[in-house]
């Protein structure tokens, strides 16, 4: 399907979506997702963050997913940014456990200011992401040029689609 803004979107039949006309573009819109469900989690009263927050797991598992083992080694390999990837790698390892450090908070089972933990991941997250927007995947894009960047949307796009979610048992 066509989105208004020119940008190809897929859903595939597990429901992750893929908006975007390459593998750059479709990780820059799970950042826009990302973004807006941090706007939301912090913005939601208590009742309301738990289900807030399971999204924000959900989309985030997809796309580091995606960035791990399709993007950072490419970023790693083709673009030669070793040390670029590892520390992308490592800040997103930090995102995970803050991400259940506040799921832990919500269920009050570890103490701890959940506001205060939120607003510390969300700016981890979002300087993650800018380093990302405006030093690597520019990077990446130079370094694949046509070939190696449909190769890897089509990756991409195959991998997001072999994603099963289930529900409990």
């Amino acid at each position: 399907m066509k989105m208004g803004n020119g940008n190809t979107e897929v859903v595939a039949a597990n429901g992750v979506a893929t908006t975007g006309n390459d593998a750059i573009e479709i990780l820059e819109h799970d950042h826009e997702r990302v973004k807006a469900l941090f706007e939301q989690l912090a913005a939601a009263g208590a009742n309301d963050r738990p289900a807030i927050l399971e999204q924000l797991k959900a989309v985030l598992t997809v796309h580091c997913a995606t960035e791990e083992n399709l993007v950072y080694p490419a970023v790693r390999v083709a673009a030669g940014r070793r040390k670029d990837a590892d520390t992308l790698y490592h800040q997103q390892d930090e995102a995970k456990v803050g991400l259940w450090q506040i799921d832990a908070m919500l269920k009050g089972t570890i103490d701890g200011d959940p506001d205060a933990q939120i607003d510390e991941v969300q700016s981890a997250v979002l300087a993650h992401v800018r380093k990302e927007e405006q030093t690597e995947f520019p990077h990446l894009r130079d370094a694949l040029k046509g070939k190696g960047l449909t190769q890897l949307t089509a990756d991409v796009r195959e991998f997001r689609a072999s994603f099963r979610f289930e529900g409990p048992a």
